[in-house]
């Protein structure tokens, strides 16, 4: 290894020690999603910020948003509350779909969970 590699790899490893640069202690922001073309939802969600939560009565394009340091488990269910239509649910961290289910019928659910 020459001389120049080894500086270099020394200087990385004081940067990543010295910011604190890791996994954990990045804030990213988090966001769930219910969109579908039956237009009335029950929702079930846990681990945003203050544990589980239900709303009922809620329409496309449903979101609930939060920003968090790290990673904890997740979970998000809709139901579809019509006789017929579909059901899309979405966890997104930073714009990316992270997990996303869609059912379709009366009264189905669509469930996404993980640790993210």
């Amino acid at each position: 290894m020459t001389l120049k590699i080894k500086v270099l790899a020394a200087i990385a490893v004081i940067f990543i020690t010295f910011t604190g640069c890791s996994k954990d202690s990045i804030e990213s922001s988090y966001q769930y999603e219910v969109s579908g073309s039956a237009g009335n939802y029950s929702i079930t969600c846990e681990g945003a910020p203050s544990g589980t939560a239900q709303y009922s009565n809620v329409g496309s394009g449903w979101t609930y948003k939060w920003t968090q340091t790290g990673t904890r488990w997740l979970y998000m269910s809709a139901q579809n509350n019509t006789a017929s239509g579909s059901v899309t649910v979405k966890i997104i961290r930073d714009g990316k779909v992270l997990a996303q289910q869609t059912s379709s019928g009366a009264y189905v659910i669509a469930t996404v969970d993980g640790t993210y």
